[in-house]
């Protein structure tokens, strides 16, 4: 069984994330322990990877959903696809970035 915590870094996300994705019903049931803390089964947890991928993807949780139901290897494919193309673009956008004018003064930007 896994933690909120795991779960959340197996999707990218914070442990508010995944309980808006199981109020959504994309993670199923969750089961909880006797004092109430949940815990997430293996299938569960793979699920929050697919979700964190498609939705990076773009797809929305609605699509998600169907994306779940019909896993397989075509939605796997379509996935890596998605984020093979955006991970394409955002290396040649970062190549073509202009470079900035030298300034006299640094800044710092809290990314």
């Amino acid at each position: 069984m896994h933690s909120v915590e795991e779960m959340a870094r197996a999707g990218c996300t914070t442990p508010r994330g995944v309980r808006f994705w199981e109020e959504k019903g994309l993670l199923g049931t969750v089961e909880r322990s006797d004092k109430g803390t949940r815990r997430y089964t293996p299938e569960q947890l793979d699920k929050a990877k697919i979700i964190a991928a498609a939705t990076f993807g773009g797809w929305s949780l609605e699509q998600v959903g169907l994306m779940l139901t019909e896993w397989g290897p075509e939605v796997y494919d379509a996935i890596l696809t998605r984020l093979s193309d955006q991970m394409r673009a955002a290396i040649r956008l970062g190549e073509d970035l202009p470079k900035p004018p030298e300034t006299s003064t640094a800044q710092e930007f809290d990314l």
